[in-house]
């Protein structure tokens, strides 16, 4: 998955070499094509990959403000790499939407899988997540607002700005009565 985030850094989806890739993690290229029968599904791995990442770099910061801004900054940090940025703009390639959007559905659906399980029911055991909010909704807005930045408004993601998107995601997600 190392070898394609970096194919993919350097060379973007439309040049995205499989040969170069398992030259890189020093395998067969038909062990790569076994398991990821099209350069798509391949993207996919590597994107549920760094997700799995994201997940493992969770903390429990004891708020949900805190739980999200600190992945808030990790999908920036990982945006402003070069992997990251060619991931993301991969993930609106016509090409790769079937499987990224699949991919994004599973992850996001039910709130329970990487990188926000933990996230969704520490704050839902705290009372700061309101049960009636589906996850997908705060989850797709939050990420859906660092794409926005780097892809549309070629913008850094300050710590500032950061907050003033959590601030808001975490005001509409208080319990009311």
């Amino acid at each position: 998955m190392r070898a394609t985030l970096e194919e993919l850094g350097a060379h973007g989806l439309g040049a995205l070499s499989v040969e170069r890739i398992a030259l890189a993690a020093e395998v067969n290229k038909t062990s790569i094509y076994r398991r990821w029968p099209t350069r798509e599904a391949l993207v996919a791995g590597a994107l549920e990959h760094v997700l799995v990442d994201f997940e493992a770099a969770q903390e429990d910061t004891g708020s949900l403000r805190g739980d999200l801004l600190v992945l808030g900054r990790a999908v920036a940090d990982f945006l402003a790499t070069p992997a990251g940025l060619a991931l993301a703009r991969a993930a609106f390639a016509e090409s790769s939407s079937t499987e990224l959007a699949a991919l994004a559905h599973r992850q996001f659906a039910d709130g329970t899988a990487a990188p926000v399980g933990g996230l969704v029911k520490r704050a839902l055991a705290r009372g700061e997540w309101d049960r009636r909010t589906p996850p997908e909704v705060p989850l797709s807005m939050l990420v859906g607002a660092l794409l926005h930045r780097v892809l549309l408004e070629h913008q850094p993601v300050s710590s500032a700005w950061l907050g003033r998107v959590v601030d808001v995601l975490a005001a509409g997600l208080v319990v009311r009565p």
